[in-house]
């Protein structure tokens, strides 16, 4: 972070969100010296497994330490999009189910691709769902672009994101704060470090309660939408003793709401909606909502609980050798249930007369009771996961070369029920006359698709760095990755009208393929192994200014879809992994214009990608394609149990292109002001798209999306203003940001372009106590806007949005000890 000091005075902070190297920070710092110059501080970040300076590191990676994340007002993992131009966060089912995006790489909405942009706690590589990671305690989050692999965990072809928990000190420390905003907000957060024996042993505890009312008004079932209700605990232990260093880390974190706002924006026609008679109803239905109003089909929920055990090891053996080892386990419960539509339910007659006149529930069918939703989901991940790696770290040749060697090993697999899917379209709840219980409700669809997978990956990797001069180095990066896969899936077997809620079973049901719970059910096995490597040569120019240029060559691991695929669908049940070469030029620089000091970082990046893995919607049987003569179904069966999940099918769509350029321009203009100015321009082409046999796809992969969410613009400004106010407090901090994004392209929906400004004013050392208080305002002029796309789907008929956000205040009180 940051620090811009002045002799005897006090420190200010800057919103200085950036996208190269430091791209942001809420506080941009300078030192003054005594002769009262200003000059930018020193800032270190382990962007590359060490403590160094970052603007010598050659890659670009935000940081943003722990005043960094309070002023900019961060309490969960999407509030970082907004803090970090250059990533997307969110469209996977929740705040608690975050999809990351950088340089248009992401994963998978359904099924079992493996993530582009991994998330790490610790150090330790989070589940590919569930993996919102708790913002509580937090030292420092750094966001890296671009390929990994030779040094962090997992393969990525997008980059990494690096949550690191604040560890406990060796002097009795801490804080208590306490929140109160609008909507009832309520939070009360705090951390302890406790020495047990001096200098050797020490622990710490942090807690959060975070409890806010929903800003979304349901008139439909269910409470209403976008409430928070989140509880974390933590506790940590260190132990020092000579050259052992052990941190264990025990993290449980739970989640709790009655979902979020999902808003319907069009409707397309012809569609299943004509086909179904509601096409009219859904209009009206739409017209009548505003952004802040949702009429629920259904009571929605979105619930996780995590625990996460980390234990951290090193040992140093000498000055130039050491060992390095990080353990981590974990246990995610994701569950929710999402009204992807956003619309409640309608009268169809065409629903009505298939009713009454099917043989087994006609006499028993009650006439004009049948109301139809058109879609309708629900997730439930439980997976462990455990994972390992070991460092051998070293300075070699009289310290001319850093180095490590080590070896990567992850498992996750099946916690009880492992994953369901269930996404039911066109889905018709009505009442019938049961000859023993009375008058029941029923459906006409309903159950899901159960995933049961176990995905290993093991890696041995090399990375160094040789001074071949004083100024100018080579560094190399090795990997060689397996990655397997077994997958158990099928489909309910439970009778239509005992509901829609799937039926959970663990993972023996589905491998004796006990037909009274499960059809179709099958194991799918894949392998898939890469060399991935990257070459770069960093040269520092002078002092203040750097110059890097890296090519990379990445890799993520292949996967399937479910359920098991029949017909002429069979080819496309797995797809293969995706490879990247990347080539990344970049130069940090530090200047002095006539006395103020000014920081720019500017990097230009370009990815190859081939066998890139894309998103094909729209898999699923409606009236209106298996009407006589019209075959053009997923499979060319009409039978709509045995459609893809969720109508999504991962493929592997052609050859892509990435190419962009990040700026940060950061400048100390007087003693009391500090501005910055950040951008993202980047730009994405599919240069090939592969032959593809089935003629479902076929007509419709040009709708394919291997860009999820890309933005082709992304602008910040800050200004930062801080002054000493005698008498009252040591100093007043100012902070303004100011961010706009182009539209985000999903296939054909564009989820239009925004902009947002947040505020926030602190005072430090009220009354020269330890006392600091805060009063921020985000989203100032309450703009509505989408910030994701629920559903699109031109068969079916609609686009609906996920909205942002309204204005949200705050009032913040902590104390320091």
């Amino acid at each position: 972070m940051y620090t811009l000091k002045r002799q005897g005075a006090f420190r200010t902070n800057l919103l200085a969100s950036s996208i190269i190297a430091v791209s942001f920070h809420s506080v941009n710092s300078f030192a003054q010296e005594e002769n009262s110059a200003l000059i930018l501080e020193e800032v270190i970040v382990t962007a590359r497994r060490t403590d160094e300076s970052v603007q010598s590191v050659p890659v670009t990676v935000t940081a943003l330490d722990a005043d960094a994340l309070r002023e900019a007002t961060i309490t969960s993992t999407t509030d970082l999009q907004q803090a970090v131009p250059g990533i997307f966060l969110g469209g996977s089912g929740g705040p608690q189910n975050p999809l990351y995006v950088i340089r248009g790489q992401s994963k998978g909405l359904i099924g079992t691709t493996s993530p582009a942009v991994v998330s790490y706690f610790a150090e330790v590589p989070q589940p590919a769902w569930g993996s919102a990671v708790p913002q509580v305690d937090m030292a420092n989050i750094q966001i890296l672009k671009g390929p990994q692999g030779t040094l962090f965990g997992r393969n990525t072809t997008g980059g990494a994101i690096l949550y690191a928990p604040t560890t406990p000190s060796h002097e009795l420390e801490g804080y208590v704060g306490v929140t109160a905003g609008r909507y009832d907000q309520k939070r009360i957060q705090g951390a302890v470090s406790v020495p047990l024996i001096e200098d050797k042993l020490a622990a710490r505890i942090a807690a959060d309660v975070n409890k806010r009312d929903g800003y979304t008004d349901n008139i439909g079932v269910g409470g209403d939408l976008d409430k928070v209700d989140t509880e974390a605990l933590r506790f940590s232990l260190l132990a020092e003793f000579g050259a052992f260093t052990n941190t264990l880390i025990v993290d449980h974190f739970e989640s709790d709401n009655d979902g979020f706002n999902i808003h319907p924006v069009s409707v397309f026609q012809p569609s299943g909606l004509n086909a179904l008679g509601v096409v009219d109803d859904v209009i009206a239905q739409v017209d009548g909502l505003d952004e802040r109003t949702n009429t629920s089909a259904f009571a929605q929920h979105e619930r996780n609980k995590r625990l996460t055990v980390v234990n951290r090891t090193e040992f140093e053996f000498t000055e130039s050798l050491s060992l390095l080892n990080i353990f981590g386990y974990q246990e995610t419960d994701l569950d929710y249930a999402p009204n992807i539509d956003g619309l409640g339910t309608f009268n169809s007659p065409v629903m009505e007369a298939a009713l009454s006149a099917d043989p087994a529930l006609g006499p028993l069918y009650v006439p004009g009771s049948a109301q139809t939703s058109i879609v309708k989901a629900r997730l439930i991940d439980q997976t462990k996961q455990i994972s390992n790696e070991i460092q051998l770290r070293g300075h070699s040749f009289d310290d001319r070369l850093d180095w490590i060697v080590g070896y990567f090993y992850l498992k996750a697999e099946p916690d009880g029920a492992g994953q369901i899917n269930s996404t039911t379209v066109f889905q018709t709840q009505f009442q019938f006359n049961h000859p023993v219980a009375g008058l029941q409700t029923a459906y006409t669809n309903g159950g899901g698709q159960h995933f049961f997978l176990t995905d290993e990956s093991e890696a041995i990797f090399f990375h160094g760095e040789y001074d071949l001069t004083d100024s100018l180095s080579v560094e190399v990066g090795l990997r060689y990755t397996e990655d397997e896969f077994e997958l158990c899936l099928g489909s309910d077997a439970v009778p239509a009208w005992l509901g829609s809620d799937p039926v959970l079973f663990d993972e023996s049901t589905c491998r004796n393929g006990d037909t009274s719970q499960i059809l179709n059910s099958a194991v799918v096995t894949e392998s898939s192994d890469a060399t991935t490597w990257s070459f770069g040569l960093n040269w520092q120019a002078t002092d203040d200014v750097f110059t890097y240029a890296v090519l990379r060559h990445g890799y993520r691991a292949g996967g399937a879809n479910g359920p098991i695929f029949d017909g002429d669908l069979a080819d496309y049940q797995t797809f293969d992994p995706e490879e990247v070469d990347d080539f990344e030029l970049g130069i940090k620089a530090d200047w002095n214009l006539g006395g103020i000091p000014v920081r720019t970082n500017l990097s230009y990046f370009q990815g190859e990608y081939e066998n890139a893995q894309a998103d094909l919607a729209g898999g699923v049987t409606t009236p209106s394609v298996c009407t006589e003569g019209v075959t053009l179904t997923p499979d060319g069966d009409c039978d709509a149990t045995d459609d893809p999940t969720g109508g999504a099918v991962v493929l592997n769509v052609g050859d892509t292109s990435v190419s962009g350029v990040d700026l940060e321009v950061v400048a100390r203009l007087t003693n009391a002001l500090s501005v910055s100015f950040n951008a993202t321009v980047q730009d994405a082409d599919i240069d090939k798209i592969y032959d593809q046999d089935n003629a479902f796809i076929a007509s419709r992969i040009g709708g394919a999306i291997p860009f999820l969410y890309f933005t082709n613009n992304v602008y910040q400004a800050n200004i930062n203003y801080s002054i000493p106010v005698e008498g009252f407090v040591e100093e007043l901090v100012f902070n303004a940001n100011y961010y706009s994004t182009s539209e985000a392209v999903k296939g054909d929906t564009e989820i239009p372009s925004y902009s947002l400004t947040n505020i926030r004013a602190d005072l430090r050392g009220v009354a020269g106590s330890s006392i600091d208080v805060a009063l921020y305002v985000n989203n100032v002029f309450d703009k509505e806007y989408g910030i994701s796309s629920s559903i699109s789907s031109r068969p079916l008929g609609l686009d609906s949005f996920v909205y942002g956000p309204p204005r949200l205040w705050g009032l913040e009180a902590r104390y320091n000890f």
